[in-house]
């Protein structure tokens, strides 16, 4: 913690993170006048700065957490622009069937009546258009085709870039910053304003004193070790804790707010690859990332089916090694035949509520979830649906996400799916980047961390900007959502303090 021979600063704001919540709460604080310092975790790096090695831009530019029991991963974004810099740009509005269960379930009112207005402002401002066909690969093409022959509901998905070279590297940061990310439509727009970034900042603990929000106290990292190097203090009468799911809810209670509430109601979109090898070329390791989604399973956007999409991934190698079912020469030879081969991910909407609370270490929480048997039986039906889709699409052979399984070449080989006991332990990778909750807003306040507007109940001048407070998951991807929840409560924060 920092101590009196810290570094000192002040400000009249401190938005902890960089990502679809902090940098639009950051934007709207800053050009409302406010001199706002912005504290992030990871570094910063320049378009110039990003490079398509799989290996190294996942370890430099994001974070890796696992469930207690190592069965499930959880990624996040982890530098300047957060997930934003390092996401596939896909782009949904706000669902009204969310929106209206967290009206009824979690009493939000008119804070959720409010929600699309700031959606359409963050579509504007973030340029989310439709994906045409100059920028469908023919790995979106092929799940595209598969549900079309089938008669299944699907669609292009916006994406949120200003133009895009089809260079096939969303995961690794846009080289040419076509894509509309925190780091190129958010940062820059608080830092015209006045606002200052610091990177490698990591936020330790917020100062409350007598019920109000004092500042906060941090710690400088070495750009290269990642090793803590000085104590850094911030004075602020106004802070917005936006540092992701995985460090907001287990920052609030490190620094002992809202007790054992501060972490719990974490909620995700669990997900696992399925690939498909195609008798002609696909390169799907080049175009668009993502692109086209299968809707005809969703229970959100006026659906009612079990609650999950099929949306088309790309196929990079080493993300495919690991991904892939098998061992040794079984492995080798699938791994031969990338050209042919295409990926969907299944995004599943998650009923399973978990904890994620703080670790020994504070960049590493301690995340206790585990998928209920109700999500692993529609996530079973999900690889079902999706192995049907790429045999219609015209795939020679599929090879679903479970060890032992065997690729699936036609109908029949889908028959005994039903009868395999399916446990997380046989799933060649089961993972999140959809996370959500952990700092849960509730219009009760026994049964949340922050009140509809985002204020945390028991603390003046603290706000929660980002998929913390969300009350769950969205069933589609949530970047808009969040971007405009950011919005709305960093414009209740100046509303309050104008007050």
């Amino acid at each position: 913690m920092a101590g009196s021979d810290a570094e000192r600063l002040a400000a009249d704001a401190v938005v902890i993170g960089t990502g679809a919540g902090g940098g639009p709460a950051a934007a709207v604080l800053a050009e409302a006048g406010l001199e706002v310092v912005l504290l992030e975790a990871g570094p910063r790096v320049a378009a110039s700065g990003f490079v398509p090695d799989e290996a190294l831009s996942r370890t430099r530019l994001g974070r890796i957490a696992s469930s207690v029991d190592g069965l499930q991963s959880f990624y996040a974004g982890a530098c300047v622009g957060g997930s934003t810099v390092v996401n596939d740009a896909l782009c949904w509005r706000p669902p009204a069937e969310v929106l209206e269960a967290w009206r009824r379930e979690h009493a939000l009112g008119a804070a959720a009546d409010a929600l699309p207005a700031y959606a359409e402002r963050v579509w504007r401002d973030v340029h989310a258009e439709p994906t045409d066909r100059a920028h469908r690969n023919r790995n979106a093409e092929a799940l595209r085709r598969g549900a079309r022959r089938l008669g299944w509901a699907s669609e292009a998905m916006p994406r949120n870039v200003r133009g895009c070279a089809n260079l096939g590297r969303c995961n690794f940061g846009c080289p040419i910053d076509a894509k509309q990310s925190s780091l190129v439509a958010w940062v820059p727009r608080a830092e015209r304003a006045g606002a200052r970034v610091l990177a490698d900042v990591r936020a330790l603990r917020i100062r409350v004193e007598a019920g109000r929000v004092r500042g906060v106290d941090a710690m400088r990292l070495d750009p290269e070790t990642r090793e803590p190097t000085a104590p850094l203090r911030v004075d602020a009468p106004l802070v917005c804790v936006a540092a992701g799911v995985l460090e907001s809810g287990p920052l609030l209670r490190r620094s002992g707010i809202a007790d054992a509430r501060a972490g719990r109601g974490f909620q995700a979109h669990s997900s696992a690859y399925l690939t498909a090898r195609f008798p002609e070329p696909i390169h799907a390791y080049f175009g668009p990332t993502m692109g086209h989604a299968v809707s005809e399973f969703s229970d959100v956007n006026g659906h009612a089916g079990p609650g999950y999409m099929l949306e088309n991934t790309a196929v990079h190698p080493m993300q495919t090694a690991a991904v892939l079912p098998g061992f040794g020469a079984s492995h080798a030879r699938a791994m031969a035949a990338l050209p042919h081969l295409a990926h969907a991910v299944v995004v599943l909407r998650d009923r399973t509520r978990g904890v994620a609370a703080p670790g020994e270490d504070p960049a590493s929480p301690r995340i206790d979830y585990a998928l209920e048997d109700a999500d692993l039986a529609r996530m079973r039906h999900a690889f079902a649906s999706a192995a049907r889709l790429y045999l219609a699409s015209g795939a020679e052979e599929v090879w679903l996400p479970l060890e032992g399984y065997g690729p699936v070449r036609s109908e029949r080989d889908l028959e005994r799916l039903p009868g395999v006991a399916l446990d997380r332990t046989r799933l060649s990778l089961l993972y999140a980047v959809h996370l959500f909750g952990g700092a849960n807003m509730h219009g009760r306040r026994a049964e949340g961390v922050c009140d509809p507007e985002g204020a945390c109940w028991d603390v003046d001048g603290l706000f929660v900007a980002d998929a913390s407070s969300l009350p769950g998951n969205t069933g589609v991807n949530p970047q808009i959502t969040i971007m405009a929840h950011a919005l709305r409560v960093a414009e209740a924060a100046l509303a309050r303090r104008h007050a």
